[in-house]
């Protein structure tokens, strides 16, 4: 029986049964580790989320609540933008969603353990959880209500559940109070950074960090917006281990199913390329690029940075379509040029 079947199995209460589920290492989306070389034509190698001995997770699903996907994929991608930030063994009480724009859907971690238990809910442990959960609700087209544990070795170490904050919202376009809802950017981020210079290229400045431009060229084939969310949240998955502050020679990403990938490098320049600028150029390429544009395709940025006046490429980072991992023939060129 497909997974599907499982989990729209219902109890007698109108909620569907806990779930409990922990993916194959077969099932997570594959990452390139910094450092590869050479040409790439195929894709293959470790989950973007490192292994954690021990990690589960049981989930609940309440189909009589759902969600819009599009709201999920963004307060998802807003929240693994944040935990990136973090150190990945910081230790968490409550993590929450709140503050990422006004979309009828909450995130929330809660930590149950007293101070002094010796295991504690963990940066890392969130960053896979909500990696788990999204690519579970896309894999099994179940956006509603989702309550989950996280267990290591068998213990309760947190719960986390994805939520609509207000049911009212989900038949209309507005809350509680009457206020229309708003694109869920970032408040820092907006429309006014963005330059278009033509059909299929533009700039951005980045309002938090101005001496950050991204110019972006659209090409090749266009990307289902499923495949787009669930590849800008992957790669944002896979620089979550890394210090913000370490370099970031090379970071290549596939998508769970195969369809798409995000290729990103650093360049020699006068700036040093780190994490920090990774997590920055993805949450412009998907909030200020092409959620706004509507441009769901291959893109191309050249990520510049100005320093003290001197304006110098220092990364690189492409969106392409992909078919089982392997690269789209009219894609390879521009992939693979450096």
């Amino acid at each position: 029986m497909a997974i599907r079947d499982y989990l729209l199995v219902v109890s007698i209460i109108s909620i569907i049964t806990i779930l409990p589920v922990t993916l194959a290492a077969s099932h997570e989306s594959p990452i390139i580790k910094p450092g590869a070389s050479g040409p790439k034509t195929s894709i293959t190698a470790d989950p973007p989320v490192p292994p954690i001995p021990g990690f589960e997770m049981s989930f609940m699903f309440d189909d009589k609540r759902p969600l819009r996907p599009v709201e999920v994929y963004q307060t998802a991608i807003q929240m693994m933008y944040d935990l990136a930030q973090r150190s990945w063994t910081e230790h968490l009480v409550v993590v929450d969603s709140k503050q990422f724009g006004d979309y009828n859907v909450l995130i929330l971690f809660i930590n149950p353990q007293k101070p002094t238990a010796p295991r504690q809910m963990q940066t890392m442990h969130c960053v896979a959880a909500l990696y788990r959960s999204i690519l579970m609700m896309t894999d099994a087209v179940m956006f509603c209500l989702l309550r989950s544990h996280l267990y290591i070795q068998g213990q309760t170490i947190a719960s986390m559940s994805i939520t609509p904050i207000d049911d009212a919202t989900i038949a209309g376009t507005t809350n509680a109070s009457g206020t229309a809802l708003t694109s869920g950017v970032d408040e820092r981020l907006n429309s006014t950074s963005l330059t278009v210079l033509g059909a299929d290229r533009g700039q951005i400045k980045d309002p938090l960090y101005p001496s950050f431009t991204a110019n972006y060229y659209f090409y090749g084939k266009s990307i289902p917006i499923k495949a787009v969310s669930v590849i800008v949240l992957e790669a944002m998955a896979a620089a979550a281990p890394y210090s913000m502050n370490t370099k970031c020679p090379e970071l290549t990403v596939l998508s769970a199913d195969g369809g798409a990938a995000i290729l990103i490098d650093s360049v020699v320049s006068r700036h040093e390329f780190t994490y920090k600028w990774v997590t920055r150029a993805l949450k412009i390429l998907y909030q200020l690029i092409v959620m706004p544009l509507k441009r769901f395709g291959d893109v191309y940025l050249e990520l510049r940075y100005n320093d003290q006046g001197i304006d110098e490429k220092f990364g690189e980072l492409r969106m392409l379509r992909t078919a089982g991992g392997r690269m789209q023939n009219d894609t390879d060129v521009v992939a693979n040029e450096r």
